[in-house]
């Protein structure tokens, strides 16, 4: 296995793939609500006529995991057969991305073709998040097939569909899990390919999405005796919203042990209005945000609390005893405004990493083989991870790395360096090496 540590990114396949991958990014975006489903099986597509030639003469396997309800959404599960027991497991990285605006969100450049630069800058929408994982991994099992090198541990590589969105039925990591696909990693640790900034990522946060719908009542400006401003009262239940949630969970004391860049949030991230006239009074908000949890606290409980709080804002409201600044909440007719909460789809939690394991152990070994003494900077962050909390409660061992830079992750002009992705290539092999 001594060839293992030193094989390289084959730059050309690499840059192929991403470049192929990122062209399809306009049909990858994954947001429901904007009406966008993305078309997985594109990249899943390319992946396996990579593969094509290592599945052909019985090197690796390629398994789809899609159901009935979505024929082009699967993921997919790939193995080579180790030499000796045991499994490892390289699971997350994804084929969907987040949308791209280029007009709206100021890009520099189109999102959807890859750039290269002099400097080794890869520029494009999918880049880090996670089009670059997928292509890496793609490459390592190619450069596997062609030399004939079978790990110690049998390598299975879980590539998913519909990461960026809340879970739906018969694609994603959890149709996956639901069909046994992962039952044959529970002999070793999983490494979730869907981070940055090399770390390792030791801890991630909950997550769960909720909506806020606001009714008033409709009116002239000039008349707010007749009227109950939906938005006002909408912006005014989100701000106490927010007080409330930081007031219940404010940081905690493990927080500074797992390195957590940032604290529990709640927030809005959208608001609809329907009103294009400035004279008008809107009679109907929508605010739309979620709740970003340390995995030291409870999910559940957490958008419970907030599904309460906002009731209790609603029963003052309806019994004339509204809090202290509240807006205007009912019409000199005595017609009402009211306020109610819900969860948009289902929650995540999120993961403390074990800092002992012989995973993160070997993880950071290989880090520091390949990018030198203090190459490993553990670190957490409060993004989210499908499933990774109940693999954990289910025995796995379950780390978390990536490439690229966490600076770009859902933002515009998202990039990384080439040298992420060649280092990041040098740690997978390392890895594997180092299992046995």
């Amino acid at each position: 296995m001594s060839t293992l540590p030193s094989m390289t990114l084959n730059q050309d396949r690499f840059l192929g793939l991403l470049r192929q991958m990122i062209a399809l990014t306009p049909r990858l975006q994954n947001s429901l609500d904007a009406g966008l489903v993305p078309e997985e099986v594109l990249v899943a597509e390319l992946v396996e006529a990579a593969l094509a030639p290592h599945v052909e003469s019985g090197f690796l396997t390629i398994e789809r995991y899609a159901g009935p309800g979505a024929p082009r959404r699967p993921s997919l599960v790939i193995t080579v057969p180790g030499t000796g027991e045991g499994s490892v497991g390289f699971v997350g990285a994804h084929f969907d991305v987040v949308p791209a605006d280029r007009e709206a969100e100021g890009w520099e450049r189109d999102p959807f073709t890859l750039w290269v630069g002099e400097d080794g800058t890869l520029y494009g929408r999918g880049v880090t998040d996670c089009l670059g994982h997928v292509a890496v991994l793609t490459d390592l099992l190619a450069q596997l097939g062609e030399q004939n090198l079978k790990p110690h541990r049998s390598l299975r590589v879980v590539l998913i569909s519909n990461e960026e969105a809340a879970p739906v039925a018969d694609c994603g990591l959890d149709y996956v899990a639901d069909q046994g696909g992962l039952a044959p990693l529970a002999k070793g640790p999983i490494y979730w390919l869907d981070s940055a900034d090399f770390g390792p990522t030791v801890g991630t946060g909950g997550t769960g999405m909720w909506e806020l719908q606001v009714t008033g009542v409709a009116g002239h400006s000039g008349m707010t005796h007749n009227c109950v401003n939906a938005l006002e009262l909408g912006m005014y239940v989100a701000s106490e919203l927010v007080r409330w949630f930081e007031r219940t969970y404010p940081p905690h004391p493990e927080e500074a042990r797992y390195g957590f860049l940032s604290s529990s949030t709640l927030k809005s991230t959208v608001v609809q209005v329907h009103n294009e006239k400035i004279t008008k009074i809107p009679g109907e908000a929508i605010f739309r945000g979620d709740i970003r949890l340390v995995p030291f606290y409870d999910m559940e409980e957490a958008m419970n609390g907030a599904i309460q709080f906002v009731a209790e804002l609603n029963r003052a409201i309806q019994a004339d005893e509204p809090p202290p600044g509240a807006p205007r909440v009912k019409t000199q007719e005595g017609r009402r405004g009211s306020v109610a909460l819900r969860p948009k789809g289902r929650t995540m939690e999120g993961i403390a990493c074990d800092l002992e394991s012989p995973g993160l152990a070997a993880l950071v070994a290989a880090m520091e083989a390949v990018r030198g003494e203090g190459g490993a900077q553990p670190y957490s962050m409060t993004g989210s991870l499908p499933l990774v909390r109940d693999l954990q409660r289910s025995g796995f061992d379950v780390q978390i790395t990536g490439f690229g830079r966490s600076t770009y992750y859902h933002a515009p002009n998202e990039q990384a360096k080439l040298e992420h992705f060649e280092q990041g290539f040098r740690i997978l092999c390392e890895l594997l090496d180092r299992l046995r």
